[in-house]
């Protein structure tokens, strides 16, 4: 919908965090946000100083002045004294622990997204528990993102042959899931099979690049996304390379140095005209094989919400991948993945926020805002990067208005006291988070995040 507002793009600086006159919670009104700079999100531009109103989980109205000060009796009235407004974030490729680690656990990760500003999490590996927490959350019974969830994976080690596989689809799309989750170690024939019942079923296939399998089936297959950009760095070796008969190890890291770099701007048209959309989860790429001192990692503020045997566990990890592949090797897939990322971006493949959380150091909601970091690193401007886990999300799952803020949008809303298009590092400076209508300030925030952090 177009504004009939004046847009005008100016970047301020930090401010000061939003005042809240709270509404009588036993009569949901409608809220109203004041003073408040907002980024719609519908192109690169900036509504300064306007009020938003919300009414029944909804954006209702954008504007200047929008009611008297006599008319805001009965609202939840947000000042947010020159704070920025954006949509709330997708989170592409989370985790949500299974039923077994407890409900704390997940109450835990599903409030550490919220608490970032995370209003949508795709879950790229679920179990039949998910389906009820995908509804109480749905329904308000449990506090976090909306969640979009997988069955358990079709793989080497869950299908053995082609009927397996079409009956694994048939019985995930029966259960009620919304997509096909796909590890490594199929064969092609049994890709095949999947992706065939997939689209019969009109159920979306999304994950890795079984080596058999390769990119190029994967895009004429139509696969709905490719996470981890899997299946590129084999596709770059050229035609006829004994090479190609190797395990490419992780990511592609074991065949590094025989990758054509000449060949990144024609993959990425393929997968541009193929309409397959790509999740990079960069940052797992950058922790694990990148330069940044293990030590360094596990000093940063936000690994105080993970436990001490999750942090030794990741610390292992890293180690024992670095130490796989020689320093060479990690630098030259990493620096083809920057290469794919601006190819992808400047030829309009379509490109989703995610950063595998919580996995190697990744924690949940956080690892987010560090990969909005990486995508800028690598070329994207901030207004890009933030399209990735907003308006793009809305985009992929075809829900008009998704990921924006505008008349007809979902009240899922992020506060901030910053503006991001100036340094996307200011994402990560949250006033509070509407979801679904509801209000979570910034002391709310707070208190989860100490109930969450371990003391060992």
């Amino acid at each position: 919908m177009k504004s009939l507002l004046t847009l005008l793009v100016i970047l301020l600086g930090d401010l000061v965090q939003p005042c809240v006159a709270q509404a009588d919670p036993a009569r949901p009104q409608a809220t109203l946000i004041t003073n408040v700079n907002v980024i719609p999100m519908t192109s690169e531009q900036l509504l300064l100083d306007q009020q938003v109103l919300i009414k029944a989980g909804r954006i209702h109205a954008i504007g200047v002045a929008l009611l008297e000060q006599s008319e805001t009796d009965d609202l939840t009235v947000i000042d947010a004294e020159g704070g920025y407004l954006i949509p709330g974030l997708a989170e592409m490729h989370a985790h949500i622990p299974a039923a077994s680690a407890g409900q704390t656990a997940v109450d835990e990760v599903l409030k550490l997204y919220l608490v970032n500003g995370i209003v949508l999490a795709r879950g790229m590996l679920g179990e039949a528990a998910h389906l009820a927490l995908r509804r109480q959350l749905a329904d308000g019974q449990r506090i976090g993102p909306e969640l979009v969830t997988s069955g358990p994976s079709l793989s080497g080690q869950s299908v053995s042959s082609r009927l397996q596989a079409v009956r694994m689809v048939r019985a995930q799309q029966a259960d009620g899931y919304d997509f096909i989750k796909l590890h490594p170690g199929l064969s092609r024939d049994q890709y095949q099979a999947a992706a065939s019942e997939g689209r019969r079923l009109n159920v979306p296939l999304a994950g890795h690049v079984s080596v058999e399998v390769g990119l190029e089936l994967v895009l004429s297959s139509h696969q709905a996304t490719i996470d981890h950009l899997d299946g590129y760095a084999r596709a770059l070796l050229p035609e006829g390379s004994n090479t190609r008969q190797r395990d490419p190890g992780f990511f592609g890291a074991a065949i590094a140095m025989n990758m054509d770099f000449a060949q990144i701007d024609r993959l990425a048209r393929q997968s541009a005209t193929a309409g397959v959309w790509n999740v990079p989860t960069e940052t797992l790429l950058r922790h694990t094989l990148g330069t940044v001192p293990v030590a360094s990692m596990l000093a940063w503020p936000e690994m105080r919400y993970m436990d001490a045997g999750t942090r030794q566990r990741w610390a292992d990890s890293v180690k024992s991948l670095r130490n796989q592949y020689s320093q060479q090797q990690r630098r030259r897939l990493l620096a083809m993945r920057q290469q794919l990322l601006q190819a992808l971006h400047r030829e309009g493949a379509g490109l989703l926020l995610g950063s595998d959380a919580p996995q190697i150091m990744n924690v949940p909601g956080f690892s987010i805002h560090r990969e909005l970091q990486a995508m800028v690193d690598a070329g994207l401007s901030p207004y890009a990067a933030l399209a990735m886990g907003t308006r793009q999300v809305g985009e992929f799952f075809q829900r008009p208005a998704w990921g924006t803020v505008q008349p007809g949008a979902p009240a899922n809303l992020v506060l901030l006291t910053a503006n991001p298009l100036k340094n996307i590092g200011n994402t990560r400076q949250i006033a509070g988070v509407l979801q679904q209508g509801k209000w979570y300030d910034r002391n709310t925030l707070d208190s989860w995040l100490a109930a969450i952090a371990k003391t060992d």
